[in-house]
């Protein structure tokens, strides 16, 4: 059997609260849509590794979208899903014709909540927006004077407006004034602001913080000192420790003892990580981002026999600062005490770990590319980010409990 992977991007509410994931099929050998593979093949795929997997391990309690061809549509017994957990979309270059108008009628009799992809109004979609909870549309491809009569046209039919392809936080500002529900792009990756100010002081004592921390200069008895400085962190990361997914055999009660007993680098990354949800204006999916993102260069430095696999992770922690800080990445950099060798990681993309960085970032497009600095196999890789994906979100989860 061939190998592939399957690509997850975030749907976001107007709160920035991801509302939902779509799923998507790659191949593991080129990191994109296969193109010997037609739409059909490429939705079995999604739907036989989903249901083998399990798709609450691919996104947890939110709705997964699925790209729908004609072929299910006009043969829906082929879905192995429940209708409660998921949104069909259908592709825009299906041929809209009574086919498949009755088959999205009886999708929708039997629970499912259908979309429309890529959508950019035409009259033969009339009969279909009649079945449709969801429209996306295609930013891109419609100028920005038109949006709001788009918009307008699809709110009076009670649909909700999901709009693809947000580029900028410009845009999704924009957009969400304009009435759209929901939002699919790589904008809430870019910081707000990216010239002309400084670091509000709150967020550079976290970030002098978070140097400090991550330092290896930085001794067991800092490194206590500076977590118990702040109550709230002290009071989660000892929640962490002593909660069921700490895994420890006995009660920790004090800060210095955790770092002691389960060890420098878990407890340093714990705290790193509260400390980054303590940026509480900032969405969720960008922490889950940088958690996927850090963990599979770790992953992939391991892989590769590196032995500052922890560097690598650093590198991905801190290559989303810019977004979380609100400032350019070059003016966060220069608040970090951190080798010369992880600046030009950072800034540049420099050296094996620079091109791991591009390689992670490569993949969060569902892409594979040529960047990797250590000729691991392609399928190898992609597995390696899938379980850095699975880390993120149990991480996550059990941050929550904590």
């Amino acid at each position: 059997m061939s190998e592939f992977f399957i690509a997850r991007q975030p749907i976001f509410d107007r709160n920035l609260k991801v509302f939902a994931y779509e799923l998507l099929f790659r191949s593991s050998d080129t990191g994109a849509a296969p193109k010997d593979l037609d739409d059909d093949a490429a939705t079995a795929q999604v739907l036989s590794t989903s249901e083998e997997v399990g798709l609450s391990r691919l996104v947890g309690k939110r709705p997964a979208f699925i790209n729908l061809p004609r072929k299910f549509l006009v043969e829906p017994d082929l879905l192995p899903f429940a209708p409660d957990n998921v949104v069909l979309e259908v592709l825009e270059h299906v041929e809209i014709d009574d086919a498949v108008i009755e088959g999205m009628a009886g999708l929708g009799d039997r629970g499912y909540t259908l979309a429309l992809d890529d959508f950019v109004y035409d009259s033969r979609f009339d009969n279909a927006l009649r079945h449709v909870a969801i429209v996306k549309l295609e930013i891109p491809q419609i100028a920005p004077k038109d949006w709001n009569t788009e918009i307008t046209r699809l709110k009076k039919l009670g649909v909700k407006v999901l709009a693809e392809k947000v580029e900028t936080n410009e845009e999704f500002e924009s957009l969400k004034a304009l009435g759209c529900d929901y939002f699919q792009g790589y904008f809430f990756a870019k910081p707000k602001v990216v010239r002309g100010k400084r670091l509000a002081p709150n967020k550079l004592a976290v970030l002098q913080l978070m140097s400090k921390i991550n330092n290896p200069e930085t001794d067991i008895e800092s490194l206590s000192d500076l977590v118990s400085r702040d109550v709230a962190i002290s009071v989660r990361a000892m929640n962490y420790v002593n909660s069921p997914a700490g895994a420890l055999n006995r009660r920790i009660e004090s800060i210095r003892e955790a770092v002691v007993y389960i060890g420098r680098e878990t407890i340093r990354r714990w705290v790193t990580l509260l400390i980054m949800a303590k940026l509480d204006d900032k969405p969720g999916e960008l922490v889950t981002m940088t958690l996927v993102r850090a963990k599979f260069m770790e992953l992939l430095a391991q892989e590769a026999n590196q032995d500052d696999a922890n560097a690598f992770f650093t590198v991905g922690l801190f290559s989303v600062l810019d977004a979380l800080m609100d400032a350019p990445l070059e003016e966060v950099i220069n608040t970090l005490a951190i080798p010369q060798e992880l600046r030009d990681a950072l800034s540049q993309e420099l050296g094996i770990k620079g091109q791991s960085l591009a390689l992670a970032k490569a993949l969060e497009l569902g892409e594979l590319s040529s960047f990797d600095p250590f000729e691991i196999p392609a399928p190898i890789i992609a597995s390696l980010h899938q379980t850095a994906t699975q880390w993120a979100d149990e991480t996550l989860a059990g941050m929550a409990k904590a």
